[in-house]
């Protein structure tokens, strides 16, 4: 058991021993509704400053609690099932408190999340509209590839050919990094005349490889996109849009109702991605359509903020992008893309859920720790402007 799931268990515990146990001591004295109204004041005193000092500290889960609204909102809300419980016991004895406090407590992480979502979801909702990096280029298109060097020329040379009818060639640069792929990938890119090959020394996965080409890149807009255009130049052209339009970071999606899909990604793959959004509930604060879609863009400060800090090296990595955001308060705009049919999808659902499970794991101990807490680092970051 991690410190603070210990943590988590003993506050809970402590609290409801407080909230039964006053109960009982004064529902002798004091009419039943009253002696229920005292034991849940003081038992939400008593949890709730355990939590903040204990169980929750360094963890964006906490801001829900500084909202008085929302704080007193599932508060009172919890309270009331509590006692529509014990109204509706025929004894209203030990047996029907523990009923009570166990219906409350299911209420009340159902609330709390739902406020979560809320005020996510209302921070990130507004473009930031900082004033504009000071990097030299307007645009960086960062490509992961790994044994691509057959295909990597006509990967470049179509965007390319696409972002240059609509941005001038100086403005914008093709990075590719060549992930340890030991077949030149990287050489392949460069002989195009029209990219910048990186190669790194051995295979980290797809988030390393978006993590070097990130913090390589010279664009004050910096989107990501895989090798095999399975996202189309168009969409880095509309990322782009997004984050000069004010937008910290700007995700792709295929899960909106407005999204035509020309051709089927694969069951399989599409069922894999579902199972991951859901999975994800479980770290992440916000609803998202799609996490894992492999087509994203971020200001390049927030690129060097967010991939100075990042981890993990694998296809998780998405989704420690998504907390960080949530983590730091960013602002975020999901834009519906259209994606293309590839090859067969890699897809392996138990092997990579295990892998998933455990990735969420990790973030959350991370987290924990504090390694991702950096206030220096997230006030260096430009002020919105009014």
């Amino acid at each position: 058991m991690t410190r603070r799931l210990r943590f988590f268990v003993a506050v809970a515990l402590v609290a409801t021993a407080v909230d039964l146990f006053t109960y009982l001591a004064l529902r002798n004295t004091f009419r039943w509704w009253a002696a229920d109204v005292v034991a849940l004041v003081f038992a939400a005193i008593v949890g709730v400053s355990a939590h903040r000092k204990f169980t929750l500290r360094n963890d964006p889960n906490l801001r829900w609690i500084h909202r008085p609204i929302a704080f007193t909102s599932s508060i009172a809300i919890a309270g009331l099932v509590d006692l529509f419980v014990l109204f509706n016991a025929t004894d209203r004895g030990w047996l029907a408190k523990v009923i009570a406090i166990a219906a409350a407590a299911l209420v009340r992480a159902v609330s709390n999340r739902w406020f979560l979502f809320s005020i996510v979801r209302s921070e990130q909702g507004v473009p930031a509209v900082r004033p504009a990096p000071n990097d030299p280029l307007r645009l960086s298109v960062v490509v992961p590839a790994y044994k691509e060097a057959a295909n990597i020329g006509s990967t470049v040379t179509k965007l390319h050919d696409h972002i240059s009818t609509l941005i001038d060639p100086s403005e914008f640069e093709i990075v590719v990094v060549d992930d340890g792929s030991g077949d030149g990938t990287a050489d392949a890119a460069n002989a195009t005349g029209l990219a910048r090959g990186i190669l790194l020394p051995e295979n980290l996965g797809k988030g390393g490889a978006v993590r070097a080409g990130m913090l390589a890149s010279n664009g004050r807009s910096r989107v990501f996109l895989d090798a095999d255009l399975a996202y189309g130049p168009p969409e880095v052209i509309r990322l782009m849009t997004e984050i000069e339009a004010g937008w910290d970071v700007a995700v792709g999606t295929r899960r909106d109702s407005r999204l035509v899909t020309h051709t089927s990604a694969g069951l399989l793959r599409d069922v894999g991605g579902r199972m991951v959004n859901i999975a994800t509930h479980v770290l992440l604060l916000g609803q998202y359509r799609d996490t894992q879609a492999g087509c994203k863009g971020f200001r390049s400060d927030v690129a060097d903020l967010i991939f100075s800090k990042t981890k993990l090296n694998g296809f998780s990595f998405d989704i420690e992008i998504f907390h960080l955001v949530e983590r730091w308060r960013l602002t975020l705009t999901e834009v519906p893309m259209t994606i293309a049919e590839t090859e067969a999808s890699t897809v392996n659902l138990v092997r990579d859920t295990v892998t998933l499970l455990a990735d969420l794991g990790r973030i959350r101990r991370w987290s924990a720790r504090g390694e991702y807490t950096d206030p220096e680092l997230v006030a260096s970051l430009p002020a919105a402007v009014s």
